[in-house]
């Protein structure tokens, strides 16, 4: 897995939001990212747009992750990540009520269909202000084994140069229980 060279030649870790079909195809994945320090949250069963699913559904989307995750790597976080950030009243409401806790992103690569690294890149840097949470794809929703080699050229670029210009990177626990306000340089993931 190249981005799990990149983030620990940069000794960065990430908040992974994993699709528990996949990680029931391929629990060893799973459990190579925790190993290497990284969080894993919940990212549904097979990604559906939850707005349009009934409460029944959505729960079982949130329940089926959870369990795929658990048999794959144990105790894990409580983060929950809608897919294509599709939320409504009761998706937030079932989602607490499963006591997850719900991450959006304020900054995207839009690199779900494989645009240069370069292209990621500069939508990313628009975006950058500090404190923010960067959305970046290590795979697809529609099949395991999606070429990501674009995003994780620009992942290494991206690191390298936010590191220079001291930016802090984190996981998303971390970033929560950081202070809203600080004198230091802000998280960006």
């Amino acid at each position: 897995m190249r981005l799990l060279e990149v983030l620990a030649k940069h000794d960065v870790h990430a908040t992974f939001f994993l699709i528990g079909r996949y990680v029931s195809q391929r629990p060893e994945i799973a459990r190579e990212i925790v190993q290497a320090g990284h969080i894993v949250g919940n990212h549904t069963l097979t990604h559906p747009l939850l707005t349009l699913k009934s409460e029944a559904e959505i729960r079982r989307q949130l329940l089926a992750c959870r369990a795929a995750l658990h048999d794959a790597v144990g105790d894990h976080s409580n983060l929950f990540r809608p897919p294509f950030g599709g939320r409504r009243p009761a998706v937030l409401r079932i989602a607490r009520e499963l006591g997850l806790e719900p991450v959006m992103w304020n900054v995207t690569g839009y690199d779900w269909k494989a645009p240069s690294a370069e292209v990621i890149e500069k939508k990313v840097a628009r975006q950058i202000r500090g404190g923010d949470v960067i959305l970046l794809h290590d795979g697809g929703h529609k099949n395991l084994g999606a070429d990501r080699s674009q995003t994780v050229i620009a992942t290494d670029h991206l690191i390298a140069r936010y590191k220079e210009e001291a930016y802090e990177f984190v996981t998303i626990p971390e970033m929560m229980s950081k202070p809203a306000v600080s004198s230091q340089p802000s998280a960006v993931r």
